[in-house]
């Protein structure tokens, strides 16, 4: 302030016993000392001065007043945005996106998908979704088992997937996705976070392995697939439960109690109120057991959406499935376990194979192909209001201002 405005501080004697000649003082050893960079304790130590001129309040007023930010005199770089850098840019990106698109199209068209709802599967003339509408009591009752029947009217080459998809089912809520332990699915099962309310404690507190309403809601109906072929007793389809986890949450994120037998780490601990059996138990391979099921390793990772479908298995292609899922006539046998009917969800079982893109999604393909022909249809318009309306350089720089 001393420097900006040292005669207004000058006229108006201000603060109070400070005179405008040490004002002025003041003002020239600031100068003197830019060069230097700091104000020393000789300069700041003026007779007359008062103690709030000190040589601390000086440096901190100089430096904060005098820096390149204050002044705006940083250094920066702004692109000149003409005809001849903006054009080419657009037709650059639009002639990239569309055949990318068009790739990603046609590799999601040639990914074969059977889709069945069997939301409303019956056991002998009942509904199992009515059935089982009371989780409480899936425990009590036996499982209700029924048929699906399908025809593939083409072989689905390897490698083939099998998919659950459920409708209405919303894994983005923010207390969902809170509800659970990092902590205890890296291998410590009797540590149960406040995050897992009302899932932490089962009866006489005694903690849940794994706690939390995610884990606790774990999708839990089970296929199994024969092939049916004339004159011969129906084939049942081999699957495989491992490899279908992402590699980076089996290593990281999960792990299991370095205990064995692996079932002694868990004791103390109770399994979720949903669940027909312990974690330890959810796969007849120790390995794939505990923490570290892959299934379960799935599940926890929650979909954005409420429409979503996650893996269930994946097709064993040995003997008579060896390089492809072959067509003819299939029935599936699904043990009906999991509730949807309380919030109006839809069940699906899907097949699948894959492609170099991956599943099927068709929306990727398309996002590309838009954006493409935007890019495209963009350049064109101002290519043309460039041609008729625009100036070039030399005409720009020859522009004066009146």
């Amino acid at each position: 302030l001393l420097t900006l405005w040292p005669n207004y501080f000058c006229e108006a004697e201000w603060p109070p016993l400070l005179h405008c000649q040490n004002l002025l003082t003041v003002q020239r050893a600031f100068k003197d000392s830019r060069a230097r960079g700091v104000v020393s304790n000789k300069q700041c130590q003026i007779k007359g001065c008062k103690a709030s001129l000190h040589c601390s309040a000086c440096n901190k007023l100089k430096l904060s007043v005098d820096s390149k930010f204050r002044q705006q005199k940083l250094s920066a770089w702004q692109p000149i945005l003409t005809a001849g850098s903006v054009l080419p840019t657009f037709f650059v990106i639009g002639l990239a996106f569309i055949p990318i698109g068009v790739a990603l199209l046609i590799a999601s068209n040639n990914v074969q998908e059977l889709v069945i709802d069997y939301t409303d599967c019956m056991m002998e003339e009942k509904l199992c979704k009515d059935e089982i509408s009371d989780p409480t009591k899936i425990m009590e009752n036996p499982p209700c088992r029924c048929l699906l029947a399908f025809e593939l009217r083409d072989d689905f080459p390897a490698p083939v997937y099998i998919y659950y998809g459920l409708s209405g089912f919303y894994q983005n809520h923010r207390r969902y996705v809170k509800s659970r332990d990092d902590v205890q699915l890296l291998g410590n099962p009797k540590h149960v976070s406040s995050d897992c309310f009302p899932f932490q404690y089962a009866e006489n507190e005694i903690p849940i392995a794994p706690c939390g309403a995610i884990a606790n809601s774990m999708f839990n109906d089970t296929f199994l697939i024969k092939h049916k072929i004339v004159d011969q007793s129906d084939t049942v389809v081999p699957l495989a439960y491992d490899k279908i986890a992402w590699p980076s949450d089996l290593s990281k994120k999960f792990r299991n109690p370095d205990s064995k037998p692996l079932s002694a780490a868990f004791d103390g601990t109770s399994k979720p109120p949903y669940w027909r059996k312990p974690v330890y138990e959810l796969s007849n391979v120790s390995l794939a057991s505990g923490f570290q099921n892959e299934s379960l390793i799935v599940w926890m990772r929650s979909a954005a959406l409420p429409n979503f479908r996650k893996l269930h298995s994946r097709v064993l292609h040995i003997g008579d499935f060896v390089k492809a899922l072959p067509k003819g006539n299939y029935t599936v046998e699904v043990t009906y376990n999991y509730p949807v009917a309380s919030f109006d969800g839809r069940k699906r079982f899907i097949i699948s194979n894959a492609s170099w893109a991956g599943g099927k999604n068709s929306f990727l393909g398309i996002a590309y192909i838009v954006v493409g022909t935007i890019c495209i249809v963009m350049g064109c318009v101002f290519l043309f209001v460039h041609m008729k309306f625009g100036h070039s350089l030399t005409e720009m720089a020859a522009i004066r201002s009146p």
